[in-house]
């Protein structure tokens, strides 16, 4: 028996989500969560799929399985990425799909805020605030305008996300796909943020008014 995976659909680096359904996806439903993360290794047939499921004691139906699948797949977090060709003679071939992410990471241009997790994000700013006061010597941070300045910055860079599929380093990203996409959501925007400060100086000059002595 000889067996030969056939990709034509390859998954990207980064992706990023602007539809709130899909957001829901990522975040709402834990099975859904469950299967993306099995596919992180690489493309699944059904049966390992299934096979998957069951070693993490969580054994589904067929029925439910494909409905996991159909709702990844019309949420465009998960498509059908090839065939496996399994050889047992020159008459005998079966052929099965092979199911894949469409990103190794998946990055939400949405705010998260607005939810039980908004004093979570609140008080990132608040540690951000007080922790460069004591490193920069000031007294008083104005989390407000500090606020402004990040997000419009961040903004701004979000357009560019998808540079990051142009670093040859899989393994970085092979990394930020272990975390959860809250916190995925975290590290893109401040990654964006820093390159966009580093190419602008003047953002300096704006953001320290932020502090005060």
């Amino acid at each position: 028996m000889e067996t030969q995976d056939v990709i034509i659909n390859k998954e990207k680096l980064v992706k990023t989500i602007y539809d709130l359904d899909s957001v829901k996806c990522l975040q709402d439903d834990k099975n859904c969560e469950l299967l993306l993360n099995f596919l992180l290794d690489g493309p699944l047939t059904f049966e390992d799929i299934k096979d998957a499921f069951k070693t993490v004691n969580a054994q589904k139906s067929d029925k439910t399985i494909y409905g996991y699948l159909n709702r990844l797949k019309k949420a465009n977090l998960v498509m059908e990425a090839g065939k496996r060709i399994i050889t047992y003679s020159e008459s005998h071939i079966k052929t099965l799909t092979l199911y894949s992410r469409t990103a190794k990471v998946f990055y939400i241009a949405l705010d998260l805020s607005g939810d039980e997790n908004e004093d979570k994000s609140d008080d990132y700013f608040n540690v951000i605030g007080r922790i460069t006061c004591q490193l920069l010597n000031f007294k008083k941070f104005d989390e407000a305008c500090f606020r402004k300045i990040y997000s419009e910055i961040t903004k701004k860079k979000r357009i560019d996300i998808e540079e990051i599929n142009n670093i040859n380093n899989p393994e970085i990203l092979d990394l930020v796909a272990t975390f959860d996409v809250r916190a995925t959501k975290y590290i893109l925007d401040t990654v964006c943020w820093l390159a966009y400060v580093g190419g602008h100086p003047e953002i300096y000059q704006e953001m320290i008014k932020c502090f005060s002595k």
